[in-house]
């Protein structure tokens, strides 16, 4: 059980620094999102996140459903990029079939690796969108280098460990979010 002060201190945290931890935008899946408006307003850039947004973390490459789903993003013009903490071996590998560029050990919430994604794009922050499934990682990230974010449900319930840790703060953080926009 979490001691009731540990949940009193993420909640002082959460909503003194809402404009860090909230997305902008929320979805159930990367497929729900509205690419199309994103385009009229000016995004030329998608950077997604690999683990639990376009994959669960034990698939190495990516399916036909989301290989298609990529492709015909690109087709729309968008330019994109893959940007992961997870390791070299697994980010090249579900990256290199697709030809996307693609980051590794990307350190999230630290915004080096964004930078550099955006870089690499040849993009700036206000062309880009950062989609992603994590609060603490994504849209922490996104959010502190000044980047649309959009959160969308993971995909699978099973994780690695090291975000098991986070999902329960991620709880407090929605409820947080759903008080907010009442």
């Amino acid at each position: 059980m979490v001691p009731i002060s540990a949940v009193s201190t993420v909640y002082k945290i959460l909503y003194a620094f809402p404009k860090y931890f909230f997305p902008q935008e929320m979805a159930s899946s990367v497929t729900e999102i509205n690419y199309d408006k994103f385009w009229e307003q000016g995004i030329r850039g998608l950077i997604f996140d690999i683990d639990n947004t376009l994959a669960t973390f034990d698939i190495a490459l990516p399916d036909e459903q989301t290989t298609a789903f990529l492709r015909g993003l690109e087709k729309k013009g968008f330019a994109i990029c893959f940007l992961s903490n997870n390791s070299k071996k697994r980010v090249k590998l579900f990256s290199e079939g697709l030809g996307y560029p693609h980051i590794w050990r990307a350190q999230k919430p630290r915004r080096s690796g964004l930078r550099r994604a955006m870089d690499i794009l040849g993009l700036d922050k206000s062309q880009v969108v950062l989609i992603g499934d994590q609060i603490f990682t994504d849209c922490l990230a996104g959010n502190r280098a000044g980047v649309y974010t959009v959160l969308t449900a993971p995909i699978n319930t099973r994780d690695e460990w090291q975000v098991k840790l986070k999902r329960f703060p991620e709880k407090l953080v929605l409820r947080a979010i759903r008080q907010a926009k009442l």
